[in-house]
């Protein structure tokens, strides 16, 4: 389900979605089905950056989720070195992949 799909079934059930301090909010005033809540907290990132919220933002919702599992010298560094890890491992994987499009297009013509 994407993340507006997720946004409507919320608000479709009178729930309410914002963003406060860069943390998705969820308030209802009755609770929301369960399984709902499960696929939201699945796609969260996804529904903060829909709701407005700025990328760095939601990447800093998967490294607070994935910082456990994270290698020690890792797991040490800060917020900021780990997004900036991320947004160097992203541009690193576009490259290869543009390249190998390239590569791919060479060959074909």
């Amino acid at each position: 389900m994407s993340a507006i799909d997720l946004i409507r079934d919320v608000y479709s059930f009178g729930g309410r979605l914002s963003l406060e301090n860069g943390k998705l909010v969820v308030e209802a005033s009755t609770p929301l089905p369960s399984g709902l809540l499960d696929e939201l907290a699945a796609e969260k990132p996804a529904v903060m950056v829909a709701l407005g919220a700025p990328l760095d933002a939601a990447v800093a919702e998967i490294v607070e989720e994935i910082r456990p599992f994270l290698p020690p010298a890792i797991r040490r560094l800060s917020d900021t070195k780990i997004l900036a890890l991320v947004n160097w491992s992203m541009i690193a994987a576009w490259n290869r992949a543009i390249e190998a499009a390239t590569e791919h297009h060479r060959q074909s013509t």
